[in-house]
């Protein structure tokens, strides 16, 4: 097999220099663009749906312009198919064919030129091209029926005798497959649908049955039981579809006769086995790869890709599977298949287990671990084959299935997460980044954005929490969920086609009201890809975690909120990880080329192994802090009770060491302090604010981004968060502002000659990015001035200058009706007083509105001259109320609304009068452009929608306009019962939409300033 491989991996190669490279580690030398312009491989991408290959070469040409515009560095190509018209969601997603299939099938030649369209606009456009390995998930491909790199089950079937009796007759299920195995075992005892096995009764008969299926069990005396069982067990293919053929499916269009296999649909492949995914490579290779296709796969792809593992079967199989488990366990698992089996997706209706203390579960566990290992030789296939092509492979590792997903995660070149199956879950993001970490991997991805029931809901406001929380985790490269293919689709109505039959969000692109606004936030989000993936990740604490079972759905670990409020990061590890190059501990560190990790944290309700053990120890006598919450744990995962024996022994003894510490599992960041342990980041907030922290070796520059996370606030409440960040490094830090790509020093901070702290006040969802410059001389600090001893909130904004050694010090003061004192030296009492200013912010009213209204086209079938426009105008507004609270005939409206107002300032607050003014918007829930006295001011921070406009304003009347767009979902209420994708209507799968708040609401106000400048001269120093 492995020969096999080798043929069709080296028919791949590609020869020469791929431009986005198959090196898949931080530090690559790639072309990461600039934080102010990210390079396209550094911004995120959409995932592109195109339903079938009928789109034309127009419409897809079209929509990657499209997608270029919108500031996106590329796209996922994904062949949807309907999502694969399977019975996913209880066959409610199904809908007629609207092409033949037939001829547009995934792999058919009107593909493979759909294919290359992508690929050659692409090219023309300067935009990155991920592909989907295959249709729908990427799970399978078209193969011949019952391929045997296909999928595959067991089939089990259960005969019930008398222990004292014995058994003799036909094999249960004959003939149903190959037999994989016949068990026999007697019920101890049963309660409900659980029995009860003895475990010394378990046989493997299977040498026993004949060639014609007959078997014999003697019979024997038991005190405990009289009833037995006789398992047999037959190796079936689970027949899941990745696409359903066209013949077995409704249609609405002519189907042509399906002549070959590979016109049949798509099947999910073996994904624990090699022979899967060179079942994948032998189909591209096939009706694929032709020489044009290698050229621009190699000149503008990226990954070749797989979606999370959403196919069925009764239990997980390969035919290899016992010889691995065998080799890799040292027993046969044959004899425990029934207590395995039915531990897939379709769970049988009887659980049994065994008598053992853990009921069986070490079985169970080994089983899974074999899975794992199995599936990681799938996984690194693939990646080699796509490396072949000069590419990398991405996949969304092992969730959703009954294995260790932190064990397999390195396996991959980008290994990818997802805000949906992970429900936004920070702690989930940990556990997944923490072994792409160790394993050096650049990219930690996620499909993002995707909420159940918002299509055509979901804000860029709420988008971006979701990505902002992501960022919080490591995620550092979004693959943003998605941009449907434009262009008119046979039954389906205005806004266009829509994926998942109008269950999920989003549908990106020019239908919607916001589209011209994209840039803004795609820009933003571009910039905080660029600091996520220059440099280093660096982490405090590494947790152990293993677990095979509990990645089917994902859950927090560590729930408490101490280690975040201290500012402490962490990330998980399992340890099967500790294999990993990277995973050695010097100078009491671990992993010091990766996360630098502090400590390793081992909870007493951990599951241990061996191997994690004898790491453990090696670790504890190398000088890694260890630390034992609760005490030493005790359970391991498998069956090894010497192995184990001899692990607990060894890790009894670690507890003298000085560097091992057993604890209480009360308040671990205590602890962690005391034992002189302390976070790269410590917070003192009046909220919690999430910390990543980047290193880049090359410029000896270190990059914070800082998240206040508003989620779970009351919405009354006040969601700011401030007080100061002290951080474990020096030179000179920077804001670097991801919505304009502005670079400024910061002004006010202390510094010793270790740490320097620095005052943040961000309002809530606010991000912000400080970045440490390399100081040439460390004895020489850079200029700045000392926190002086006020509440944050009221410190004025300051800047720093220096030209020919004279460093000004320029302040812009808003309203106070207090004096202030700043100090401007520690090491004297040198210090700045400032008078009070007097003028008060201007609340902006009188507020003119021209409501444009999107409603659908004359035709609602027909897409192409787009929504109907219809303004409405409504002046001297002095409150700003959502639309639908203007008028109750606006609740069904969605568009663009256009704001006008002025306000009068004085000299003094014009850049001639030696001041200024400052927008502030409030914030923003989906889009905004804004203009003062008709200049664009730029993108706006929609969490804090504050600006300076000091630049454009002017002594006497001011006009500010603002735009704002909303998405489509109030105005899709008034259609609900007609709209429709492909022949499934919106309101066959999803409720109707509510009433949301559009527009610009809240008090928006101009704040004039005044600038202050003092020269400094040389007496700014060093904070101590």
């Amino acid at each position: 097999m492995l020969y096999l491989l080798l043929l069709v991996a080296s028919a791949l190669i590609v020869p020469g220099t791929s431009a986005h490279g198959t090196n898949d580690q931080v530090l690559a030398d790639l072309d990461y663009g600039t934080f102010q312009n990210p390079s396209n491989l550094v911004r995120p991408r959409f995932r592109y749906w195109v339903n079938d290959a009928s789109v034309s070469p127009s419409t897809v040409e079209q929509d990657l312009k499209d997608i270029a515009k919108s500031g996106a560095g590329g796209l996922e190509l994904l062949g949807y198919y309907n999502y694969g018209d399977s019975d996913n969601f209880g066959g409610g997603l199904q809908a007629p064919l609207q092409a033949d299939w037939t001829e547009y099938g995934f792999g058919s030649p009107a593909w493979k030129n759909l294919s290359l369209t992508v690929l050659r606009t692409a090219k023309e456009l300067g935009l990155v091209v991920d592909f989907a390995v295959g249709p729908n998930q990427g799970a399978g491909v078209p193969a011949p029926y019952h391929d045997e790199a296909l999928l595959w089950d067991l089939a089990a079937h259960n005969a019930t005798f008398s222990t004292t009796d014995g058994f003799e007759g036909r094999l249960p299920g004959w003939g149903t497959g190959q037999l994989v195995a016949a068990v026999t075992g007697s019920v101890k005892s049963s309660s409900g649908s659980v029995k009860v096995l003895a475990t010394d009764s378990l046989r493997d008969v299977t040498g026993s049955v004949s060639s014609n299926g007959h078997v014999e069990i003697s019979s024997s005396q038991s005190a405990t039981t009289t009833e037995s069982h006789l398992f047999a067990y037959y190796l079936v293919h689970a027949d899941y579809r990745e696409v359903q053929s066209p013949a077995d499916v409704p249609v609405a269009v002519p189907q042509s006769p399906i002549k070959t296999w590979s016109q049949n649909g798509s099947w999910v492949v073996d994904h624990f086995s090699v022979k899967g995914a060179q079942l994948m490579a032998s189909f591209w290779q096939q009706s694929l790869l032709d020489e044009e296709m290698r050229e621009l796969l190699h000149e503008v792809g990226n990954y070749m890709w797989e979606d999370s593992q959403e196919y069925k079967a009764a239990t997980w199989w390969t035919p290899h599977l016992p010889q691995a488990s065998q080799a890799n366990r040292g027993y046969n698992i044959l004899k425990y298949l029934p207590i395995v089996v039915g531990s897939g997706v379709q769970s049988s209706n009887v659980t049994y287990v065994t008598d053992e203390a853990d009921e069986g579960k070490s079985h169970v566990q080994d089983y899974e671990q074999t899975l794992t290992e199995l599936n990681a030789e799938y996984l690194r296939a693939l990646a080699e084959l796509s490396n072949g092509l000069g590419v990398q492979w991405s996949s969304q590792v092992v969730y959703n299935m009954p294995m260790d997903m932190l064990a397999n995660i390195p396996a991959v070149n980008g290994p990818e997460t997802e805000t949906l199956g992970f429900n936004n879950l920070l702690d989930g993001y940990r556990q997944f980044a923490g072994p792409a970490h160790l394993a050096g991997k650049r990219i930690v991805s996620s499909e993002a954005g995707a909420i159940m029931g918002s299509v055509y809901q979901e804000t860029i406001d709420e988008l971006l929490w979701g990505l902002k929380r992501s960022l919080a985790g490591s995620v550092n490269n979004f693959i943003l969920h998605g941009w449907p293919m434009g262009g008119n689709y046979g039954n389906t109505t205005w806004p266009g086609f829509t994926t998942f039959a109008y269950l999920f969000s989003e549908m990106h692109g020019p239908r919607q009201p916001a589209f011209e606004f994209y840039s803004d936030w795609v820009d933003y989000v571009a910039r905080n890809q660029w600091v996520a993936q220059i440099g280093i990740p660096k982490v405090d604490i590494a947790f152990w975690a293993k677990n095979t079972t509990g990645y089917e759905s994902i859950a927090t670990l560590y729930a408490a909120s101490d280690l975040e409020d201290a500012g402490y990061t962490y990330e998980y590890l399992s340890p099967d990880n500790f294999n990993l190059p990277e995973a050695y501990v010097a100078n009491g560190i671990l992993a010091p080329n990766r996360q630098a990790f502090k400590a390793l944290v081992v909870r007493a309700n951990e599951t241990l192994t061996v191997n994690g053990v004898a790491k453990l120890v090696e670790y504890a006598h190398e000088g890694l802090p260890i630390v034992f919450p609760g005490g030493l744990p005790s359970t391991f995962s498998g069956y090894d009770p010497k192995g184990q024996a001899q692990a607990l022994h060894l890790l009894q003894n670690i507890t003298s060491l000085l560097n091992v510490h057993l604890v209480s599992d009360q308040n671990l960041a205590q602890t962690l302090q005391s034992l002189n342990l302390h976070p790269r980041t410590a917070i003192a907030t009046n909220s919690t604010v999430h910390t990543t922290w980047r290193y880049d070796p090359t410029t000896k520059a270190s990059y914070i981004y800082i998240f206040n996370d508003a989620a779970g606030r009351p919405a009354n409440s006040s969601t700011a968060s401030s007080g100061t960040i002290t951080f474990a490094t020096t030179g000179t830090p920077h804001v670097y502002d991801a919505w304009t790509g502005a670079v400024s020093g910061i002004a006010i901070y202390n510094q010793s000659a270790a740490h320097t702290t620095i005052p943040i006040n961000l309002a809530g969802n606010q991000t912000l990015i400080i970045g440490f410059h390399h100081t040439p001389n460390p004895n020489t600090p850079p200029p700045h001035i000392p926190i002086p001893n006020l509440p944050h909130t009221t410190l004025p904004e300051a800047t720093l200058s220096t030209q020919h050694n004279l460093t000004t010090l320029t302040l812009k003061r808003t309203y106070s009706t207090s004096p202030l004192t700043l100090p401007l030296s520690t090491s004297s009492n040198k210090t700045l007083p400032l008078s009070p200013i007097l003028t008060p912010p201007i609340q902006l009213k009188k507020w003119t509105l021209t409501l444009e209204s999107w409603t659908p086209p004359a035709d609602i079938y027909n897409i192409t001259p787009g929504p109907t426009r219809t303004n409405t105008t409504y002046p001297n507004l002095n409150t700003l109320l959502p639309w639908s609270s203007l008028n109750p005939a606006l609740q069904n409206v969605s568009g663009i609304g256009y704001y006008t107002t002025t306000f009068t300032l004085s000299q003094k607050h014009t850049q001639q009068g030696g001041g200024g003014a400052i927008l502030d918007l409030g914030r923003i829930s989906h889009a905004v452009r804004v203009k003062v006295n008709g200049q664009a001011i730029g993108p706006v921070d929609l969490s804090a929608a504050r600006k300076d406009i000091g630049a454009w304003v002017r002594a006497g009347r001011n006009t500010v306009e603002v735009v704002v767009a909303s998405p489509l979902g109030n105005v899709l209420r008034a259609y609900w019962g007609v709209v429709g994708s492909g022949g499934k209507g919106a309101a066959e799968t999803g409720a109707l939409p509510g009433v949301a708040e559009y527009g610009l609401v809240g008090t928006a106000w101009v704040v004039p300033y005044e600038v202050v400048e003092v020269e400094l001269g040389g007496e700014v120093e060093l904070d101590s």
